[in-house]
């Protein structure tokens, strides 16, 4: 009644579709060994208990975790966040950008400016204390005002 190739076809389909489902059987039984060992009680209760105590103990060590990380975060509020360095010639007679002023603040806004003005005759080095993105005891100049401005965005 049916060809040989229709016989054929069904077997394989039947063949197949048995390999997948001994292949589901086995990964089943894989899982459920690696759940209930059979060194100990196969007991659910148990193995819920101890999955609880593996979750509480995750918790605590996330809590933890957090704390270190507020820690961190209030103590990386004080460290140098905020650079900016501008160069230019501040003087006719010398060529090219030699000095320099550098803005070095924390996530306040307060540090120091550094300027490095550069002329023939020497170089000079100014520092000036920035409290929270303003001029501390004294006044800033337009590239020292100019650096903390940048720094600050």
């Amino acid at each position: 009644m049916y060809s040989d190739w229709v016989v054929l076809l069904l077997a394989g389909a039947t063949c197949v579709w048995l390999l997948v489902l001994s292949l589901l059987i086995w990964r089943q039984n894989n899982f459920l060994n690696k759940l209930f060992p059979k060194s100990g009680e196969r007991d659910i209760r148990k193995k819920f208990e101890e999955v609880i105590r593996t979750i509480e103990k995750f918790k605590l060590d996330l809590g933890l975790q957090k704390n270190k990380l507020v820690d961190l975060e209030k103590d990386g509020i004080g460290h140098i966040q905020r650079v900016e360095l501008i160069r230019y010639n501040p003087y006719d007679e010398t060529g090219g950008d030699q000095s320099f002023t550098v803005a070095l603040l924390n996530k306040t806004g307060d540090g120091v400016v550094i300027t490095s003005l550069h002329s023939r005759s020497g170089t000079r080095v100014f520092s000036k204390q920035v409290i929270t993105g303003k001029a501390g005891k004294y006044q800033f100049s337009e590239e020292e005002e100019e650096a903390v401005k940048k720094a600050m965005r």
